[in-house]
Order: C-alpha cells, then structure tokens, then sequence
C-alpha cells in the first residue's frame, strides 16, 4: 500500500512537469489568466496521473481484445433487415436534406435553431483552424472531419458531403437500434418495429435531415447502450464509446455514466470506466485544441462565460414564463420529440426574412405552445397510451424481479434532460435526439412481452405508416415554405 502511495505522488509530480511544459510548449500558457493557467496544468495533470499509475499498477492487463460476431455471408443475411431499413431512412433523409440544408453557411437558427451553415462548415469544409469550436463540444473536429474529407474525396463537394454523412449517421443510429432490440428480445421483426419507430420519430426524421451535432450524439448514445449489454464488449470498446460521446457533446457522457452503473452494477468498473473515459477525452481536448486553435477548453473561466447567453434563469422568470418553459420541456420531452406537432412559421415576429420553423411563440403575457390536429390527435393519444403501458410494465418487472436494467437508466436519462433543459436552450426540439432513443430504448424494453404477438406487431405496423405519414406531413410544410421563400429572391447574375 506504501509502496502505492509512493509511487502515485511520483507519478502526480511528473505529471504536473509534464503538464506544465506541454502547456507552455504548445498551448500559450502565458497568455492565459493566471486561473486558467492553473486549471490547464492541473486537468492535463490529473489526465496523466490517472493513466500512468493505472498502467503501473495493471500493467498490460487492460482488455483490449475484442471478439465481436463474424460477418461473413450468413451475417449479412442476418443483418439484411436491418441494414435495408436503415438504407431506406438514408435515402429518405437525403430527399429532405438537399433542401433544407441549402442556403450555404450562412445558415443559422431558421430550423429549431439549428446552426446549419457552421456545422456544415466544420464537418466537410477547409477553412476550419481558426473557426471556432465552442467547450461543450471538446474534439468534435475529431470525430467529423475524417469522414467529412473522405466524402469530399468521393462529392467533391463539401456541402453535399455535410448533408450525406448526416443522414448516413441517421440511418446508421436506426441499424444499431435495430441491432440492439434483435440482440436482446431475439425478433427481427419487433426489432424492424422499435428501429423503424425512432427512424420516423419528429426528432430523427428531423435531425437526420437537418445538418446539427445531436444526430452524432444519438448515434454514440445508442452505441454505448448496445455495448453495455454486450457482457464480452471488452472495457476498451466501453472506453471508446464513451470518449465518442464525450467528444461531441460532454455533458452527454453523463448518460452514458447512467447506463454503466445500472447495468453494471460493479464499483470497481465503474470507477474504471469513469476515470479512463475522462482520462483519455482530456487528453484529446488538449490535442484538439493545439490542432485547431481556435477551439475553446470547457473548464477555462471565459469558455465557460461565453456559454451564458445559452442559460436561462428559470426562478427569475415571471409564473406565466414559468408555467409555458416547464410545460413546453415536458411535452417537447415525452411528445414533441415522437409525434410532429404543427408548426409555427415566424418571420417578422423575430426579424426574420427567412422563415424559421418552432414549436412555441411568445407574446406579452403568453407562452404560445403548438399543439395536435387532424390524425396528429389520434396518433398522440396512441403515443401516449404506449408510453403508458410500457410504464406500468416497467413497474410490474422492477417490483416483481426487484432487478435494474436499462430502463432505469434510461429513466435517469430522461430526468438529466429535464434538469437540463428547465434552464438551457430556446428551442428544445434541437435537442430531442439527446434523448429520443432514450424514449424509443424505454418503449421497446416496456412492450417486448408482446413482442411475438402478430396482433401486436400488425397494429404496432399500422401505427408507424401513420406515424410516417404524419411526419412527412411535417417536413413538406417546412419544405414547401422554404420553397416559396426561395421563389422571392431575385435571380442570381452569374
């Protein structure tokens, strides 16, 4: 134990020497408020005390090896439903997509506020080391810019490539949900069911079109619960996953923490997987930020403060703004997010030219919310009768079997979407594929006892084209305004 403790205050004060020096060497430590200089050496620190005394202490004894099932021929024939499903989806997205996504990079906020042109910008475009990166997103252009480049190699065209791999990240996120339902209740067609229910949900029919990072984050969040009920992923594969949410979107490893300890109820891992996620992700937002210099560190004072004018401050609100932002999250949360609702087209309300498209207005006084008509009725009430039912199985399985799984966690997720949300963002459609799959994992957990019953599985089918339906409904409303917005410009001169 001595022994331990001596050689982990070794390990800290090299690290610090280490830390120090890589900041002065490359991160312009001397530049920085003396706050902030104590916060980078002390964050890269901790990174490299944490991984040098983990590997003194375990040695090579981390388990990299990873056996995942063979895809050979037989596999592909496996797998065929699910791939073909995910395929439609892709090509469904790109049909929106190449409009909705078309006024270049200067395209900001129109769509639920989403921040279009930058994201483009940032996936596939050149110009990009002195473009800003704001904290919460650590290593973003990690993760986007490979792919990004080679779809440049193949379009030539770093707009179209933007808007391909977002909707190849879509269809992807609908493969592994179908993949995970397949795994655990051992149905190719209640799998093609729960998959094809988050494909036409508001949310991924949506942000599978429209170019934003919350497609990238479902994407790492139905991974990471795909190998958390994989008992022979290895800890690495956990690792992976979790720097890949970590990356895009920071505060979204949090659920992937929820998973971990509800499905691995295992201190000793848990504590692992936290520190060697954490460890690994401060260390590439370190290189990140001396590749790309413009990109912000979410732990610096001004980085911080620049994330202000996201916050609000719900307890400073009057109770009538109280009232609508509460009951806006819960049914943007539960509803919004599965079931497109109508939408408000605003121009001179928030000095626009072009349209933008939302789910709630504000007035002196009032809290405008969007509601349901037509078969958006019926469908809503058929949601809600779903979200129900799971519910109370949900229940009925915890009090009997007295077991957690991963609805808990799924469950938890949800709330820390709530909590955030009650104080962070204007439109929080944007968000909804934070936590989407979540609802959808739920959904499938809540009814897999009927999940043979072809009753079921015919309503349930019946259900979805409706829903589908609906949802193209939504988007070619969206579409056909753009559309006429277009038609008023004045023509391009060459």
């Amino acid at each position: 134990m001595l022994k331990r403790i001596f050689g982990f205050i070794l390990i800290a004060a090299f690290s610090v020497l280490v830390s120090y020096g890589i900041n002065s060497q490359f991160l312009k430590l001397s530049e920085r408020s003396l706050i902030d200089q104590k916060l980078m050496i002390f964050f890269l620190a901790c990174s490299l005390s944490y991984i040098l005394f983990m590997l003194w202490v375990d040695g090579v004894k981390i388990q990299w090896a990873w056996n995942p099932p063979r895809f050979d021929l037989t596999a592909l024939r496996d797998n065929l439903p699910g791939i073909l499903l995910s395929s439609a989806f892709v090509f469904v997205y790109l049909r929106f997509a190449l409009i909705l996504n078309n006024f270049g990079v200067a395209q900001v906020d129109n769509l639920f506020d989403a921040d279009v042109g930058s994201w483009m910008r940032r996936i596939a475009f050149e110009d990009v080391k002195e473009f800003e990166m704001r904290g919460p997103h650590p290593f973003t252009y990690f993760i986007f810019r490979p792919f990004g480049q080679t779809l440049n190699f193949f379009t030539q065209d770093p707009t179209f490539s933007a808007i391909l791999l977002t909707a190849l990240v879509g269809g992807l996120c609908i493969y592994l949900t179908w993949l995970l339902v397949k795994r655990k209740f051992g149905s190719k067609t209640y799998a093609f069911l729960m998959a094809s229910l988050l494909g036409v949900s508001a949310s991924h029919f949506a942000f599978g079109s429209i170019i934003e990072t919350y497609i990238y984050s479902a994407l790492a969040l139905v991974l990471f619960c795909l190998l958390v009920l994989d008992e022979s992923a290895p800890p690495a594969a956990l690792v992976a996953a979790g720097a890949l949410t970590f990356g895009i979107t920071l505060t979204n490893f949090i659920q992937n923490f929820f998973a971990f300890i509800v499905v691995r109820p295992r201190w000793r891992e848990i504590i692992r997987f936290a520190g060697w996620t954490i460890a690994i992700s401060l260390l590439l937002t370190y290189l990140h930020a001396y590749i790309y210099p413009a990109s912000k560190l979410f732990f610096l004072v001004p980085d911080v403060q620049n994330e202000d004018k996201f916050f609000l401050d719900i307890l400073l609100m009057q109770d009538w703004m109280i009232r609508g932002r509460i009951l806006y999250l819960i049914r943007t949360l539960f509803f919004y997010s599965v079931v497109a609702p109508k939408v408000f087209i605003l121009t001179e309300e928030v000095g626009s030219t072009i349209p933008e498209f939302r789910f709630y207005k504000i007035s002196p006084g009032i809290f405008h919310q969007t509601d349901y008509d037509g078969m958006g009725q019926a469908l809503i009430i058929v949601w809600a009768l779903i979200l129900v039912i799971s519910g109370l199985v949900f229940m009925w399985r915890l009090i009997r079997e007295r077991k957690l799984e991963l609805p808990v966690a799924l469950i938890l997720c949800l709330l820390f979407n709530f909590a955030v949300h009650v104080n962070y963002g204007q439109e929080l459609f944007l968000y909804s594929p934070d936590w989407t799959y979540a609802l959808v994992l739920f959904v499938a957990f809540g009814l897999s006892p009927f999940a043979k019953n072809r009753f079921f599985q015919a309503g349930m089918f019946v259900f979805l084209v409706l829903l589908a339906y609906n949802q193209w409904q939504f988007m070619s409303i969206i579409l056909n305004s753009l559309k006429a917005y277009v038609a008023t410009l004045p023509p391009v001169i060459p």
